[in-house]
């Protein structure tokens, strides 16, 4: 079946299943939704034009380079054989793959070629962005904390916890338990966990975590995990970043922004001297 026709181009329904479980992918999503339906279409659309303007141009690809962009795809896989079970479940043979590499990565050098970055930008004008969105560069407050989890195991589990809470006094109190009793991976660095912010853990887990002192210790905390006995050891208050911090991050961006725009005009004027015809129906 035929998803779209971009000029004289028919996009197939193999294609378009290929590039949504691509899509599915990098979205972390078990079944298709609608915006990961409309993104591999557009994709592709996208994908068709770039790629006949690519081939107009004198770019070359080596096999060397699609055979490493190959290497570094499988590594998302567990195995060689998961990766050739994905690409059996989507219909694509190994050669086809290597053309669909071959493809997308004449359309990357293209589109790096056509539509460089900006040499630099001037001062003024960082100064004037960072002021405009000074709120953008506050950081979160973070708290840097350790644990002791025991796993919930039938109700010994509490009373196991229980007992280890009286056990810690100090804070070496603390990260002796933690290396000997804690069910948890953390346990090797003394129950560790480094920092985070707001959202990171469960609910039961934040709250205590926020609401302590530095170097102060919970008594025992109930997640779905199981209990911990949570102890602080540094906070980082919320705080603007200073110009000078993002300045050079700050460039980057807008550079990356500034080619990104390049290329989404030059994809709609593309369209617009294209006949793309799309069998929604299908979708």
């Amino acid at each position: 079946m035929i998803i779209a026709t971009v000029n004289d181009y028919k996009i197939t329904e193999q294609e378009y299943l290929a590039e949504l479980a691509q899509v599915m992918q990098q979205m972390k999503l078990e079944e298709p939704n609608e915006d990961a339906k409309q993104r591999a279409l557009e994709q592709l659309i996208d994908g068709v034009l770039l790629l006949d303007e690519a081939k107009k141009s004198d770019i070359t690809i080596d096999k060397e380079e699609v055979e490493n962009n190959i290497l570094d795809y499988m590594l998302n896989f567990k195995s060689e054989e998961d990766f050739r079970n994905t690409l059996a479940k989507n219909n694509i043979d190994m050669d086809t793959f290597r053309e669909q590499t071959r493809n997308k990565l004449l359309i990357k050098k293209f589109i790096r070629s056509k539509f460089p970055p900006k040499d630099n930008i001037p001062m003024e004008k960082l100064k004037e962005v960072y002021l405009e969105n000074k709120e953008a560069f506050r950081t979160q407050t973070m708290v840097k904390a350790s644990h002791i989890l025991i796993r919930k195991n039938g109700p010994k589990s509490l009373e196991r916890i229980q007992n280890i809470r009286k056990k810690i006094k100090t804070k070496e109190d603390f990260k002796k338990q933690a290396a000997i009793c804690s069910e948890c991976p953390s346990s090797c660095k003394e129950g560790d966990l480094g920092y985070f912010t707001k959202g990171k853990m469960v609910p039961e887990f934040e709250k205590a975590a926020f609401s302590l002192g530095i170097n102060e210790i919970s008594e025992p905390v109930e997640t779905p995990f199981g209990y911990h006995i949570i102890m602080v050891t540094d906070k980082k208050q919320s705080k603007t970043a200073e110009f000078d911090e993002v300045k050079d991050a700050l460039e980057k961006r807008l550079k990356q922004i500034d080619s990104e725009l390049q290329l989404i005009r030059f994809l709609k004027k593309l369209r617009l001297n294209s006949e793309i015809i799309i069998n929604r129906e299908l979708i």
